[in-house]
């Protein structure tokens, strides 16, 4: 069968690499289109569009290309059009997939959403526009199964995919930094984020010329890495894992970070316009998934004019005495792993969506 899988992001890219390696299994002339990135592309899909270029943030981001989005809806349009998917998978990234997944369902096509928007943090209006638009709709918080459920949206919970990631992680025997002490940066995925960040975590190295720092950086966006401070690229977990603690950009990676049981700093930086037009709407106390997840602060979380290096230096110097701060933050990760769940969303899924598809 066909299928074709829209990613917008970095993350997007991990869960759609590891859900096409599960569709494989299934149907193994399956010919997957989609927009994503390496990842996606290395399990055999036809990247049409690299997730690179959907990195839109904030809401001075989305006026400035809203041209440029519209070109996308079109050609995203014409391309289902053209490659006739017998399912349209779309991969979190909320914002832009629920006005895509709009074009693909008034065309007819199947519609799957896999890891869904967090409606119950930003806009409980986005409910109304799942249930028109998404066929089934595939979650990875237990909470929000009896949310959209109770909305009349065909649900299942199916775990956490970041689970599948970890557990398929393999510690490179041969990685340069094994047994050395020193703190992983993470500026995030999107082309803004990383610049926003990297010229505070230069500052913050700057300041602390005892300790050593190491950026986990993506290839994708190497040209924005200049930077003093030693940068690895492609290998995050690796990075974080043998690090003492880590900074990190609030997204997916403050969950990984945890589940690979490294003490965090969480981080985030975003145009003004869009901050204050969030803490209007927002509905949710903490920005971080690990605090979310667990419903307190359990990482700190620095945000806006706190993500500052007086800041980070003081709970970077708290977590390093591996005190109080630090033993905390291990046992709420103990809890966490478990709320999270075990490995194999990417495989139920793939079964779900197969099975659906193979029905029509």
């Amino acid at each position: 069968m066909k299928y074709f899988i829209l990613a917008g992001e970095k993350s997007g890219d991990l869960h759609g690499s590891n859900l096409i390696q599960e569709i494989k299994k299934l149907d193994n002339e399956a010919l997957i289109q989609a927009w994503g990135g390496d990842s996606m592309e290395n399990q055999g899909a036809q990247i049409l569009i690299h997730h690179n270029q959907l990195a839109i943030m904030g809401i001075l981001g989305v006026i400035q290309n809203i041209q440029r989005l519209k070109g996308l809806f079109k050609t995203f349009g014409e391309q289902i059009e053209a490659f006739q998917p017998d399912a349209i998978i779309f991969i979190d990234y909320g914002g832009f997939n629920l006005k895509a997944a709009k074009i693909a369902k008034k065309k007819g096509f199947q519609t799957h959403f896999y890891i869904a928007p967090k409606v119950w943090a930003w806009n409980k209006g986005r409910v109304e526009e799942l249930k028109k638009w998404i066929d089934h709709l595939y979650v990875i918080f237990p909470f929000e199964l009896k949310l959209f459920s109770d909305a009349g949206i065909p649900t299942t919970y199916v775990g956490n995919p970041l689970q599948d990631a970890i557990q398929a992680f393999v510690p490179n025997e041969l990685f340069s930094l094994k047994g050395q002490k020193y703190i992983a940066l993470l500026a995030g995925s999107r082309k803004q984020e990383i610049k926003t960040a990297l010229p505070l975590f230069e500052q913050l190295a700057k300041a602390n010329p005892d300790l050593s720092f190491v950026i986990a950086g993506i290839s994708d966006w190497k040209e924005l890495y200049q930077t003093k401070i030693p940068v690895l690229f492609d290998q995050t977990y690796d990075v974080v894992q043998q690090a003492e603690l880590a900074i990190v950009t609030s997204g997916t990676a403050t969950l990984e970070t945890a589940l690979l049981n490294t003490p965090q700093i969480v981080v985030y930086k975003t145009d003004w316009v869009f901050y204050s037009l969030a803490k209007i709407v927002i509905q949710i106390k903490y920005i971080s998934l690990v605090n979310i997840i667990l419903d307190k602060l359990a990482v700190p979380e620095l945000i806006q004019a706190k993500f500052s290096v007086d800041h980070m230096t003081a709970w970077m110097r708290d977590l390093l005495t591996k005190g109080a701060t630090y033993s905390q933050q291990k046992e709420d990760y103990k809890k966490l792993q478990f709320l999270v769940g075990n490995a194999g969303a990417s495989k139920k899924t793939a079964e779900l969506i197969y099975s659906a598809a193979s029905a029509k």
